[in-house]
């Protein structure tokens, strides 16, 4: 089986045991002075996924997260999976009426909340929402006294291995019962300044897109990754979350955006996202007077931490031309891509000096006769949630997803996208 073909009959967990088994003592996560190998990680995340069992999290039921970016972060993400249960990070910038709203529509069973600031963010959803169950809580002095929802995670971390010392196959049994097809994690969206929508990735759409972006990062065994971006975001989830275990990648965790700078230096990224905001943040850290030349363009790269990064890339909107050409000029080449959470992120790349946007392998585009681009592929997601449970498809009968988007191909099948279709 190749790999395209492996990537759709692939789910999280099975990557994440093909990693534990085959590199073992390859670093996995870093955060601060904390660091993971891949059997630790994996140990950690069936701990983790055993205590989320023993609360009585099941397939198909939903986990929210409000973290920072940190390894409990990833694992409790990665620990839902094990079980088919779905995912869901919470942006840190909703309010508590969005979040209570967030909840509700989701019909949240389990909670995962980093402390105290989270703990109040939380509250009117905890005391509205009558589907969660539990609530655990990262800081153990933040857990309230008097609701017996809540526990620490050092709580869920002991019950989970006392649980796998009676049933060593308890999660393998959950994991392996997991299919491609089965639904992994929510992401929220609002479109064109509508209501929210949550767009349900499956397993397959995520490994499949995963594997898609393998195909043009061609990222190395090994490198580094910085998740740096809330983990609510499509782009941030795959870079870190689904194509670091696709491509066995070491995640460093930034918990804090104003660290942007200094967690650069210190990861060295092999391969970097950003939005054109941190472009021209990173741009405006280095200072030019005359164009570089071989011997120095090494030592602004490392400046700011891209001396070690073999491909980077932007979304919308695109960056600038002199912070492209300026990057350009030290040897770092920005691709723009095209995409969006009913996507599963990337559909295409766009690469200087060619027109438009290449489809990603796996990604089919065509314009309808209104202009309109169309989508259809593994990487287009199962739907959108419905207050009552159901996920309703976001594609027509033949597959094709509508994007909003207005656009043209070439003869050669390279997008380029012109604005947006009027409501």
């Amino acid at each position: 089986m190749d790999a395209w073909a492996a990537a759709l009959e692939s789910t999280i967990p099975h990557l994440f045991a093909r990693n534990a088994a085959e590199f073992a003592e390859h670093p996995a996560l870093t955060d601060g002075p904390r660091h993971w190998t891949w059997r630790q990680a994996r140990e950690d995340a069936l701990v983790l996924a055993a205590g989320l069992a023993a609360l009585g999290l099941q397939r198909g039921q939903t986990m929210l997260i409000a973290m920072s970016d940190r390894a409990e972060h990833w694992l409790a993400d990665t620990a839902a999976a094990h079980l088919g249960a779905v995912s869901s990070t919470v942006h840190p910038a909703l309010g508590p009426e969005q979040v209570r709203q967030f909840a509700q529509h989701c019909r949240a069973r389990v909670v995962v909340l980093e402390g105290t600031a989270e703990v109040h963010r939380w509250y009117a959803a905890l005391r509205a929402v009558t589907s969660i169950d539990h609530v655990v809580v990262l800081d153990e002095l933040a857990v309230p006294s008097g609701d017996r929802r809540f526990r620490s995670w050092k709580a869920l971390r002991h019950n989970g291995a006392r649980l796998l010392r009676e049933d060593s196959d308890v999660v393998e049994r959950h994991w392996r019962a997991v299919r491609p097809e089965h639904p992994a994690a929510i992401v929220h969206t609002h479109r064109d300044g509508g209501e929210p929508r949550g767009v349900v990735l499956t397993h397959r759409n995520v490994c499949s897109a995963a594997a898609a972006v393998h195909h043009i990062a061609r990222a190395e065994s090994g490198s580094a990754r910085l998740c740096y971006l809330p983990l609510a975001h499509i782009a941030e989830r795959m870079s870190t979350l689904y194509s670091a275990l696709h491509d066995v990648a070491h995640v460093h965790f930034c918990g804090e955006r104003r660290q942007l700078a200094e967690a650069l230096v210190r990861c060295r990224p092999a391969v970097f996202f950003g939005d054109s905001q941190v472009w021209e943040e990173l741009a405006s850290g280095i200072r030019c007077s005359r164009r570089p030349t071989a011997r120095t363009r090494e030592r602004l790269r490392a400046r700011v931490g891209l001396d070690r990064t073999t491909w980077s890339a932007c979304g919308a909107p695109p960056v600038k031309p002199r912070v492209r050409e300026l990057f350009a000029s030290l040897g770092v080449e920005i691709a723009e891509l095209w995409g969006m959470p009913e996507t599963t992120g990337c559909v295409t790349a766009h690469r200087a000096g060619r027109p438009g946007g290449e489809p990603l392998p796996g990604a089919e585009v065509r314009i309808a006769a209104d202009g309109e681009v169309l989508v259809r592929g593994p990487l287009v997601c199962a739907g959108y949630l419905q207050p009552d449970g159901v996920v309703r498809s976001a594609a027509d009968a033949d597959g094709w997803l509508p994007t909003g988007d207005l656009g043209s191909v070439d003869a050669e099948g390279r997008l380029t996208v012109t604005g947006r279709k009027p409501a």
